[in-house]
């Protein structure tokens, strides 16, 4: 059963929430993040690069920049910018996108759930990048992005979720997109041992996203349990940080896939080549995002084509996944890429920003070919992490996407 459990969570002021609390680093422009790190000194992007505040930039991933960033956040602390709770809270997010609400719970996931199955994963993850991760939180020593769990809507966590948010949130606000965040507290020792016990009736919870940000912390765990003595089990790096949505307030959108050129290939030989085990329909300059699955969108010298697969679908789950297809199919043996993690001639644009952005990529001139894709469906996800197994590299991109620096969890206190 899901150990979950409440937290001291470090967070910013009500009146300064916006300005402290950044996307993932990944989804900025350089020029957005120097004009950030110029014109705001609140904003938690100075942990990620504590170069600007402190005057001195030292080399990626090692101790000393680690040791940066923890200092850059103990200066944010002692300014007032971001404040500790003194109660053990959980912590209810709602995201509003649009006219769509998504609303999960912040709490701490348990190492030993995650070594024993009850946290299962469906994807891979990269040694090297995990040791990273770990001498990071080594030195850093919190969680400033919880990691996104799901798991099947069961009523009771809901209701309990239902009821705290007809109080006045903790903090309201509009981040640099527009998009509403609210964050309320549950501190009060009888609500947080009533969340805690509804967690505890889920036999399983599913990492969503954030499986290096979870690998790291039970890699960091399991190295303090080797170099510790007296270890109870209630120290707070054998937790870490995470959000739980029931399967309703997540989405899954599919990762399309965007290839720099055809290899050696002319275009009438790809596509001779393609219609051996796909259907090829040429659709002119209309852009194609598939309805079902088996159907891909091609863009290809300025003009789309609809490719349906020819054969009968494996029985295997995941070869039976629209992106396992494109890749078993189409991208190595046509194309020649076979490690979709470390082949620089593919990249990777997420579903919700539509086929038009793969059109307008391949228009620039950088690349030549993009695929959209059919997205992973819930029971399919479902199902692949029940049975142990993974999906390929980048197969669901998943919203919402979580801030950092909006509830943080110390693994030092």
């Amino acid at each position: 059963m899901a150990r979950v459990r409440p937290f001291k969570g470090i967070h910013p002021r009500p009146d300064n929430a916006s300005k402290v609390v950044s996307r993932s680093y990944e989804s900025y422009s350089k020029k957005e993040i120097k004009e950030i790190l110029k014109t705001n000194p609140e904003s938690f992007m100075h942990v990620i690069r504590p170069e600007f505040k402190l005057g001195e930039k030292s080399p990626a991933n090692t101790p000393e920049l680690f040791a940066q960033s923890r200092a850059v956040f103990e200066q944010l602390f002692n300014e007032c910018t971001l404040e500790q709770d003194t109660d053990n809270s959980f912590y209810i997010y709602t995201q509003h996108i649009g006219k769509q609400n998504f609303t999960g719970i912040l709490g701490c996931a348990s190492v030993e759930d995650y070594d024993s199955g009850v946290i299962r994963i469906h994807e891979q993850t990269i040694a090297s990048r995990e040791a990273v991760l770990r001498d990071y939180l080594d030195v850093v020593e919190i969680n400033a992005e919880p990691v996104c769990f799901t798991y099947p809507r069961n009523g009771s966590l809901e209701l309990l979720t239902e009821i705290i948010k007809q109080n006045p949130p903790l903090l309201d606000f509009e981040d640099d997109e527009g998009k509403k965040h609210q964050l309320w507290k549950v501190s009060d020792p009888l609500w947080t041992e009533k969340f805690a016990e509804k967690f505890g009736l889920l036999s399983h919870v599913y990492i969503a996203d954030g499986h290096h940000r979870s690998a790291s912390s039970v890699l960091l765990a399991h190295d303090k349990w080797v170099n510790s003595q007296g270890v109870s089990g209630n120290e707070p790096w054998n937790y870490f940080l995470g959000i739980f949505f029931p399967d309703d307030q997540l989405k899954i959108f599919e990762y399309n896939r965007i290839v720099k050129d055809l290899g050696n290939k002319g275009v009438a030989q790809f596509l001779e080549e393609l219609s051996e085990d796909f259907e090829v329909h040429f659709k002119e300059q209309i852009p194609i995002k598939p309805e079902q699955a088996g159907h891909f969108g091609m863009c290809l010298g300025g003009n789309w084509y609809k490719l349906v697969y020819r054969h009968r679908r494996s029985s295997e789950i995941v070869a039976s996944l629209d992106v396992s297809i494109l890749s078993n199919r189409i991208l190595a043996p046509l194309l020649g890429i076979r490690d979709l993690r470390n082949d620089s001639r593919i990249n990777f644009v997420p579903g919700i920003k539509g086929p038009q952005e793969l059109e307008r990529l391949v228009n620039t001139g950088k690349y030549d070919i993009a695929f959209t894709l059919f997205p992973v469906r819930g029971e399919e996800f479902y199902a692949i992490s029940d049975q142990g197994k993974t999906m390929p590299p980048k197969s669901t991109y998943v919203v919402p996407k979580l801030l950092s620096g909006l509830v943080i969890y110390s693994l030092s206190e």
